[in-house]
């Protein structure tokens, strides 16, 4: 009996434990939640690259705060953005306030991890300076108003870095209280002639580390809140790529050097999504939109994987595909040198070995989706480059031609060769006469 008794005491116990987890789980996970942390296999890639270097926005980055005194700068911006905002008007922090109030909870639920312990005051007082410097700093950037303790905007690397810091996958606040504060902004009549839509893109098609859209050709949409966060409204802002197959299996192509002995050709086009790659198989022409690298490049790439590896397997990821697609075309610094001799990679870091590191590296832990949406590209390049002819040029080129006095030697045997035949040609027709 003592020993059903404590068995029963033991089932007691675990039910209640597991009840309560089954509820909070429930609960947490009902309103769909949008905003993740990085992953720590991921994160251990490059730690900084997911870090804020100038600012922190929202609650995920704000225990930096404590140890970054790279970041207190900011934090002084934020409040003389507010103050400004205010116009000296004090009277209408409170509506800044209330109307923040009213969307902390569901502010609270667009995170998918528990949140770092804040008192509600302090929640709300980050939501009120973070929407507020957000808005005034996407106002002034396309009015191009800046005060005169406003200087430090007007540096080109700040503008940069404050762009890169926006799209980290940890530093986001939910892009519907982006909204909600600049719909209770009272805006000067120009500013009101823009939606909130017009303002992110105007910044962000400048400050990008690449170029993945023009503002002209995107249709403007009607309710932002539909969107998670910034990182996210960008990340749909980018023409799709066209994708005439989509290929489960996921075939790879050999490196640009490979390619070029097999007689690809490489061209630069403009005018296009960085995504739309083409490949002309009647005349082994591969058209690549040109790409800048510079020293945020990394940190672009790696947020926006991020983003892509929480969407289901068979979902259209396109930044992951483009990078498999570039990692299969540089390995080693020869590849980066020949894309930049075709205008394709424009390399800001100088160092060749750099760039192809970086590449071979942004793939790391990352899992591919189901759908290869390269897939055509990659079958139409093998196919062209499996043609017996093409093959023997390749291996000829290869083997030797690929240095100048390799050219030379079998030019010389050649020569050699000739001159031994016509001799011994001259010699039979000599016996015979």
């Amino acid at each position: 009996m003592e020993q059903e008794r404590v068995v029963d005491e033991v089932i007691t116990t675990a039910l209640r434990n597991l009840t309560n987890k089954l509820n909070k789980v429930s609960k947490k996970f009902s309103a769909g939640f949008k905003i993740r942390k990085v992953p720590e296999h991921l994160r251990t890639e490059n730690v900084k690259a997911y870090e804020p270097q100038i600012i922190a926005i929202g609650p995920l980055t704000r225990h930096l705060l404590d140890n970054k005194t790279h970041l207190a700068e900011m934090e002084k911006h934020k409040v003389l953005y507010l103050n400004k905002r205010l116009h000296g008007d004090l009277s209408g922090l409170k509506t800044y306030l209330v109307a923040m109030r009213q969307s902390q909870e569901n502010a609270r639920r667009c995170y998918a991890e528990p949140l770092p312990k804040m008192h509600p005051f302090e929640f709300l007082e980050m939501l009120v300076l973070d929407a507020c410097f957000i808005i005034e700093l996407f106002r002034k950037f396309k009015l191009d108003e800046w005060d005169d303790d406003d200087a430090v905007f007007k540096t080109s690397w700040v503008r940069k870095k404050l762009g890169r810091d926006l799209l980290l996958a940890d530093n986001q606040l939910p892009l519907f209280v982006l909204q909600e504060f600049y719909d209770n902004t009272e805006m000067p009549q120009q500013d009101r002639e823009r939606n909130f839509q017009d303002l992110i893109l105007g910044f962000f098609s400048k400050v990008l580390p690449v170029q993945l859209f023009e503002v002209s050709k995107i249709e403007p949409v009607s309710n932002l809140s539909n969107y998670q966060h910034l990182l996210g409204f960008i990340h749909n802002k980018v023409p799709g790529i066209i994708c005439p197959d989509r290929r489960e299996n996921w075939n790879f192509i050999v490196s640009a050097t490979n390619l070029k002995e097999a007689g690809i050709k490489f061209e630069k086009i403009e005018g296009e999504s960085l995504l739309s790659i083409y490949f002309d198989k009647d005349d082994g022409i591969m058209k690549i939109p040109a790409l800048t690298i510079d020293d945020d490049t990394e940190s672009f790439f790696r947020n926006i994987s991020v983003y892509e590896q929480f969407f289901p397997i068979d979902a259209y990821a396109p930044f992951i595909n483009y990078l498999k697609f570039m990692d299969c075309l540089i390995n080693t610094a020869k590849d980066v040198e020949l894309l930049c001799e075709n205008k394709i990679l424009h390399n800001c870091l100088g160092d060749d070995e750099v760039v192809a590191n970086m590449f071979n590296r942004l793939g790391d832990s990352v899992a591919l989706p189901l759908y290869n949406f390269y897939g055509d590209r990659f079958h139409n390049v093998n196919e062209y480059c499996d043609r017996h002819w093409k093959r023997w040029i390749a291996n000829l080129r290869h083997n030797y031609f690929n240095t100048p006095w390799a050219i030379i030697s079998v030019f010389a045997a050649l020569f050699l060769l000739i001159l031994t035949l016509t001799q011994t040609v001259f010699s039979v027709l000599a016996y015979f006469q």
